[in-house]
């Protein structure tokens, strides 16, 4: 299915539930991807059958993990999410390809 055919998900859902039903439940494949920059903890792909997959580098610790996936859920699925703690940042691309910070909200950003 589709992320674009799936229902809206709650803040709470994205925070509460374990991350292994949340990974299950939008059919989101998460691939181990190694990258020689330091400071890179993931990305999100659309495929092009509408499916998410997210791209992670292996051997980093749970708690990173949960913090980077639940808020990639979040901005893939348009929910406001809590803003993620120092040093982490989470970025979308605009649409001339540029990085947009989205996670921390930007100072006076609504």
């Amino acid at each position: 299915m589709s992320a674009t055919a799936m229902q809206q998900p709650t803040v709470d859902h994205l925070m509460d539930a374990p991350l292994g039903d949340l990974l299950a439940e939008f059919g989101i494949e998460v691939i181990d991807y190694p990258s020689p920059e330091r400071d890179f903890t993931g990305a999100a792909a659309i495929r092009g059958d509408g499916s998410l997959a997210f791209y992670l580098p292996p051997n980093r610790p749970t708690a990173e993990r949960e913090i980077v996936v639940r808020s990639m859920l979040g901005q893939s699925f348009a929910v406001e999410m809590p803003d993620l703690p120092d040093p982490y940042q989470l970025s979308a691309f605009d649409t001339d390809g540029n990085p947009v910070l989205v996670n921390p909200r930007p100072v006076g950003a609504a």
